[in-house]
C-alpha cells in the first residue's frame, strides 16, 4: 500500500498575505522610529544635506518650516509603496503555493482502478464497459462536474460499434477561456478467451484521472480543466492508424470542425501510470516544449528516479490533437514487467500496481500544471514534435 498524503486547507494559505503585510508594517514602523533623522535628507529642497534634519535649508538659507512633516509624508508614502508591491508579489505566488499544497490520494486513485477491474474486461461495445462508463461519469458528477458524451458509431474490423468518448468540465465555467485538457483511454484491448482486466492499462490513468479530477475542482488560473475519457484506445486486430484511437481521432475532428480546438491550449495524456516500478519515457511525439517541461518538473519535484533513459515516438491518444495544431504531451510508463512482458496481459492485475506510483504521477501532474498556469510556455508553445 502507498503512503497517503493529505490535502492542506487552503484557507490557511489565505492567511499568508494579511500577517506578511502586519509584519511589513511592524518593520515599518521600527525603522520609521529609528532611522527618521536619517531620510531628512530627502524631505527638503535640492539642497538638502545627508544627515539631521535640522541641516536642511532651502535656497535662501532659511529652514523650510514644515520640513519634518514632509520627511514623514514622504518615508509613509515609501512605506505605503513596498506594502502594495509585497501584496502583489504575495497575490502572484499565491497560485503556486496554493498547488504546491495540494496532493493526490493515491489510496483514492487505485480505489477507482479496483472499480474498473470489479467489471471484469472491457473492450469497446462490452456491457462491462456501459458499466465503466456510468462509473466514471457518477464519480465526476459527484466531485461538481458537467457530463458530456460524444457519442459516434465507427467501422471496426469487427463491424461497426457504438463509442462513447466522456468530456467532463467544471460546472458554470467561464465562457471564453482557454482550456488544459487531461485524458486517459478508458477501454481494454479485447482478448478473446483471456480475463484482461487491465488495471495499469487503462485502470490506472483513468483512476488518477478522476483523482486529479477531484483535487483540481476548486482551482482556478488563467486556464480551465476539462477531463477526457477516450474510449476505443486499443486496436481490434492489429495497432493501425485506422484500428486503434477510434475516440480520440473522432474528438479531435469533431473539434477542429466546430472550433472547439481554438481553445485547447494544451492536452496532458496519461497511460500505464500505476507500474510499482514506474519508467516514464521521453516520447519524442510529443510537442518537445511539453515533454521537456515534464523532465524539468519531474528533476525539481525529486521525482528524477521515475524517469526513464528511453527516448522515442510512441503513438497513443495524443497523435490526432498534435495533427490538428494541439500542444500535447503524452506521459506514459511503456515498460511493464521484465521486457514489457505484462503489457496486454493477464498478468495485468492489481498486484501490479501502486497507490504510491499513482501519488508520484499525481504529485508531478500537479507540479507541470502549476507551471503551464503561471507561466507563459503555453503562448509560446507551437505544434513542434
Amino acid at each position: 500500500m502507498g503512503r497517503i498524503v493529505k490535502k492542506t486547507p487552503i484557507h490557511g494559505v489565505r492567511k499568508l498575505a494579511p500577517a506578511f503585510i502586519a509584519a511589513a508594517s511592524r518593520r515599518a514602523q521600527l525603522c520609521y522610529d529609528n532611522h527618521i533623522t536619517l531620510y531628512a535628507s530627502v524631505a527638503c529642497n535640492d539642497s538638502c544635506v545627508t544627515g539631521a534634519a535640522a541641516s536642511c535649508r532651502d535656497k535662501s538659507g532659511s529652514r523650510p518650516p514644515c520640513s519634518i512633516k514632509r520627511i514623514r509624508r514622504r518615508f509613509l508614502k515609501a512605506i505605503l509603496l513596498l506594502a502594495a508591491l509585497a501584496v502583489c508579489s504575495c497575490a502572484q505566488s499565491l497560485q503556486s503555493f496554493r498547488y504546491s499544497v495540494l496532493a493526490v490520494d493515491g489510496e483514492r486513485a487505485i480505489e477507482h482502478v479496483r472499480a474498473q477491474v470489479a467489471f471484469g474486461p472491457r473492450p469497446p461495445g462490452s456491457p462491462e464497459l456501459q458499466k465503466c462508463r456510468e462509473y466514471i461519469a457518477a464519480q465526476m458528477k459527484s466531485i461538481g462536474y458537467e457530463i458530456e458524451e460524444d457519442v459516434f458509431t465507427t467501422a471496426t474490423p469487427y463491424g461497426p460499434i457504438e463509442m462513447k468518448n466522456i468530456i467532463a468540465r467544471k460546472k458554470n465555467a467561464k465562457e471564453g477561456r482557454g482550456v488544459i485538457a487531461l485524458a486517459s483511454h478508458y477501454d481494454t484491448k479485447l482478448m478473446e478467451g483471456k480475463n484482461f482486466v487491465g488495471a495499469n492499462d487503462a485502470g490506472s490513468s483513468t483512476g488518477l484521472l478522476i483523482e486529479l479530477a477531484r483535487v483540481l475542482v476548486d482551482e482556478s488560473g488563467p486556464y480551465d480543466y476539462w477531463f477526457l475519457f477516450f474510449d476505443g484506445e486499443e486496436a481490434f486486430v492489429e495497432w493501425s492508424a485506422f484500428d486503434s484511437t477510434y475516440g480520440s481521432r473522432h474528438l479531435a475532428q469533431k473539434w477542429k470542425e466546430d472550433g472547439t480546438a481554438a481553445k485547447i491550449r494544451a492536452l496532458i495524456l496519461l497511460d500505464m501510470i500505476g507500474d510499482k516500478d514506474l519508467d516514464i519515457q521521453y516520447e519524442t511525439n510529443s510537442a518537445k516544449a511539453l515533454m521537456d517541461l515534464v523532465w524539468e518538473t519531474a528533476k525539481s519535484e525529486g521525482l528524477e528516479s521515475i524517469l526513464s533513459r528511453y527516448r522515442g515516438p510512441i503513438e497513443d491518444d495524443h497523435i490526432p490533437f498534435l495533427d490538428i495544431g494541439i500542444p500535447s504531451v503524452d506521459i506514459i510508463d511503456l515498460n511493464y514487467g521484465p521486457g514489457n512482458s505484462w503489457w496486454h496481459t493477464a498478468e495485468d492485475n492489481l498486484d501490479k500496481i501502486s497507490a504510491e506510483s499513482m501519488e508520484k504521477i499525481g504529485r508531478l501532474v500537479l507540479a507541470f500544471l502549476s507551471r503551464l498556469q503561471n507561466g507563459n510556455i503555453l503562448e509560446q508553445t507551437g505544434n513542434a514534435r
